[in-house]
């Protein structure tokens, strides 16, 4: 894929970079070799460089290398957008035509694929299963990856975008399908889709056939449970004939003692009589029992009520009067410690205002003793001034010239003078301060006596404080406990009132007690008068013995029916059982052939499931790959032997050993370093190696993949990849774009730099703040 001509309108990285609404980079008469596109930070060269491809997608923006992962709406502003890209690939020449309209309510973009016709005209591209390029999104897609194949192969191999994911990165799936389309074998991959959908078709029909098989199951289940019901029907019918022969012969037997009864009804119609008059009075005398029974429960439950609230009435009045001598002696007691009380108050207060003053005179001797100190430091700064200035004026005396008249002129002498003036002052006001001194002492020493007792006076004062409240505290018990005088007249009188209501209750239930085994006695006696007296006419009742009869031989009828009815019900259950155990039984004769129809269909569902495994990415797919990695190893080696040096080489791992020795399909990267012999993961190299290490991988895939399918997309892609790189990296990796070009047969590529040593190794510049300019 070579690009011939782009323009851009309406994206924000032209606006914003050029200070432009719509630019067009003309690429035909740029020489072979590397190309830079070169300006400052934000001038627009990664739009243009992501826009250097028919693909629609912006790979520096974009979270995954498929379109969609990625809006155009993000990067345009305004209410229309276009790009127009003319390339040529494979001797044809096309143009990608994308238009976006964003008039405000509603957002509409386009994406057309033309190929340029015999008549130089641009006509839609049509590939060969059909699909034409008609403005929408999908089918530009399945057209261009017709043309180009899929957008990871291609932002993979030839195109390295700002941010794009380090190979070591990718899954083994997503390395899979990449290597897969680089070897030409991704058609493996729709093969192992359709093969998997020809079982699943195939599985859905299994299911249904199961689902048969299951019913069958469920059927011949329920012509197990048929046969057990028929028999069981059997059972019954013929125990339920039995019965009704027994219950026939039973009614018989009845209606023969029923006769002879009859027979005896007729002479026993005055003992009858009788026996209604004893029944009813049988029924009142039990009747007055039960009701005797019922009073006496509730005379017994009102007593035990009544005696239990007696009872600690009693028990509330005697232990009031137990309290009786306290409460007598509290009047005294409280009149005698009232008395005490206010002599201890007096006492307090008494000595509360001698602690107080004593608190004071405190004071006052801090006070003084503070003034004191203060004296007798202005004493001796005095003393020691009066002092000096008796040195200075005894110098009058001691010099040679005192006898000589020029003794009183003499300028050297004149402090000694004055300061002889000044010595009787400074002696009167030194005697002043000491006899200040001296007064204050003779007064604060009786203050000092004085305080010398106030912790005594303190601790006294606390304790007479703490019995005065104790005090208190009792006189206040016992002017209660005197307020409870009144109560003990109540409750004398109360107790002996509450004694008596005992000796009524306990008269009162022994009375009702006789009385209710009195009544309790004569009905008794009645009742048993009463049963004697049936006894004896027992014999002769036959009116009862007549019903009863009647009553057995009416449900012996009953039951005869309810037999016959049974019977006929186990009859029609039995002839439905029968009939739909016939009917399990022909379904029954078709779930051999049902059964054979889904093992074969098994069988082919397996053999597909197994042919779509084969064809799919851990099948031929992952062997080609592992046929594949030496090659691609071998490539990326040579690059980094050709650029870089013999320091680093790489391996690539198709497949990872688990925990527990067994392999599995997987990608890893192991990288071996020659100067400390050692070798480690890709993921954990520095910065700078990952870079050029991952550059080379990616262009070893390019290289690969134009070697195998002997098709080259002619022009490589890179954005800013040497940014971490050293000085002499960034030179090696120069070199690496130039052996690419020269082993891929590519015939240019574009690439963005910063570094003005890179830059000026390019065979052409493409200078965007210059273009913006234009």
């Amino acid at each position: 894929m070579r690009p011939l001509k782009l323009t851009l309108s309406g994206f924000l990285g032209v606006r914003d970079g050029m200070r432009r609404d719509k630019v067009t980079l003309d690429l035909t008469h740029l020489p072979p070799g590397l190309i830079a596109l070169v300006g400052p930070n934000g001038a627009g060269k990664t739009t243009l460089m992501d826009n250097l491809h028919p693909y629609p997608i912006m790979p520096s923006h974009a979270s995954k290398m498929s379109a969609d992962a990625f809006s155009y709406w993000d990067h345009l502003f305004g209410t229309r957008g276009e790009k127009d890209l003319e390339w040529e690939h494979a001797g044809k020449k096309y143009r990608s035509a994308f238009a976006f309209r964003n008039p405000g309510k509603s957002r509409k973009a386009e994406y057309y694929l033309f190929e340029k016709g015999a008549a130089d005209d641009w006509v839609p591209v049509q590939v060969s299963d059909g699909t034409l390029s008609d403005g929408k999104a999908d089918t530009y897609n399945r057209c261009i990856e017709a043309v180009l194949g899929s957008p990871e192969a291609f932002f993979t191999s030839v195109f390295s975008a700002q941010n794009r994911r380090p190979i070591a990165s990718y899954q083994a799936s997503e390395i899979k399908k990449l290597l897969a389309e680089l070897l030409g074998i991704d058609h493996l991959r729709d093969l192992s889709a359709k093969a998997g959908e020809v079982a699943k078709g195939l599985g859905r029909h299994l299911d249904a056939l199961q689902r048969d098989l299951v019913g069958l199951s469920a059927q011949r289940e329920r012509a197990g449970q048929l046969t057990r019901e028929i028999g069981l029907t059997d059972e019954a019918l013929a125990a339920a004939r039995r019965d009704r022969d027994a219950e026939t012969a039973n009614g018989a037997k009845l209606l023969q003692e029923r006769a002879t009864l009859a027979a005896k009804q007729s002479a026993s119609a005055t003992a009858e009589a009788r026996l209604r008059e004893l029944r009813q009075r049988e029924t009142e005398l039990g009747t007055r029992r039960r009701q005797l029974e019922a009073d006496q429960r509730a005379a017994v439950t009102r007593t035990v009520t009544r005696r239990r609230e007696l009872e600690q009435l009693v028990a509330s009045r005697k232990m009031t009067l137990a309290e009786g001598p306290a409460i007598l002696a509290a009047a005294e007691q409280r009149d005698a410690l009232q008395m005490v009380v206010g002599q201890r108050q007096g006492e307090f207060v008494t000595l509360q205002q001698a602690v107080t003053a004593l608190e004071a005179q405190r004071a006052q001797l801090a006070a003084l003793s503070t003034e004191l100190q203060g004296l007798e430091a202005r004493g001796k700064a005095a003393a020691q001034f009066a002092g000096s200035l008796k040195a200075q004026a005894d110098v009058i005396d001691t010099v040679p010239c005192r006898a000589d008249p020029m003794h009183n002129t003499c300028p050297l002498l004149a402090q000694a003078r004055e300061a002889k003036g000044k010595l009787a002052e400074q002696v009167i006001a030194v005697r002043d301060l000491r006899a200040s001194y001296q007064a204050k002492q003779l007064a604060m020493q009786p203050m000092a006596e004085a305080l010398a007792g106030l912790p005594s006076q303190r601790a006294t004062l606390s304790a007479l404080q703490a019995a005065l409240t104790h005090d208190q505290q009792e006189l206040q018990r016992l002017t209660a406990l005197a307020a409870r005088k009144t109560m003990l007249d109540v409750a004398q009188e109360g107790l002996a009132q509450a004694e008596r209501d005992v000796v009524a209750l306990t008269e009162e239930e022994a009375a009702t007690s006789a009385r209710h085994a009195r009544e309790v006695a004569e009905t008794d006696g009645q009742s048993s008068a009463v049963q004697r007296e049936l006894s004896g006419l027992a014999t002769e009742d036959v009116t009862g013995m007549l019903s009863t009869l009647d009553l057995r031989i009416r449900q012996s009828r009953e039951a005869v029916v309810a037999l016959d009815a049974r019977i006929e019900a186990l009859i029609r259950q039995q002839t439905s059982l029968v009939t739909e155990y016939e009917r399990v039984e022909t379904v029954l004769a078709g779930q051999p052939a049902v059964q054979g129809k889904a093992d074969r269909l098994s069988d082919e569902i397996a053999q597909w499931k197994l042919l779509a495994k084969a064809l799919g990415n851990d099948g031929v797919i992952a062997l080609s790959i592992d046929d594949a990695g030496p090659a691609l190893t071998r490539i990326v080696n040579d690059l980094l032997l050709a650029c870089y040096g013999p320091r680093f080489t790489i391996a690539i791992q198709t497949q990872t050993t688990l925990a527990n020795g067994d392999k599995r399909e997987g990608f890893e990267i192991e990288v071996h370093d020659a100067e400390s012999d050692s070798a480690k993961n890709f993921a954990v190299m520095s910065g700078g190696q990952k870079i050029w290490i991952n550059e080379c991988l990616t262009r070893g895939i390019a290289l690969y993949r134009a070697q195998d399918s002997g098709q080259s997309l002619q022009t490589l892609f890179t954005d800013e990849a040497d940014g971490p790189l050293d000085p002499e990296r960034k030179r090696a990796f120069m070199r690496m774009k130039r052996e690419v070009l020269r082993q891929g047969g590519y015939e240019r590529e574009f690439f963005i730099s910063h570094t003005p040593d890179l830059v000026d190794e390019a065979d052409s510049v493409i200078d965007v703040a210059a273009l913006a300019a234009m």
